[in-house]
């Protein structure tokens, strides 16, 4: 199974410092999980408004199926890095809250 991402986004906070940050949430379907542990490349397909690709500065996980689920590395321009561990399978699913 795919990975498939339906994102949501949320809301525009401005901090005391006058910079805007957006919120998004990232329902994610076809996570493949195993024992040992498996990588999963999440594309996020986050912009500027711009069309400019951003990074997020956060990102959080809710599991929304059975494996744990972590970051394996920082999340870039493009992608969230998930590792997750736990029964053999490729149907999981998870909800990734970002600021961007």
């Amino acid at each position: 199974m795919a990975i498939a991402v339906t994102p949501t986004y949320q809301f525009l906070e401005e901090t005391i410092g006058g910079q805007y940050v957006k919120n998004a949430k990232l329902a994610v379907t076809g996570i493949t999980a195993s024992a040992g542990g498996t990588q999963n490349t999440v594309p996020h397909g986050l912009t500027d408004g711009k069309g400019n690709a951003v990074t997020p500065i956060t990102v959080s996980l809710e599991p929304t199926s059975l494996p744990t689920f972590f970051e394996y590395q920082a999340a870039d321009s493009t992608n969230i890095y998930i590792t997750a561990t736990g029964t053999a399978g490729s149907a999981y699913t998870v909800t990734i809250y970002v600021e961007y």
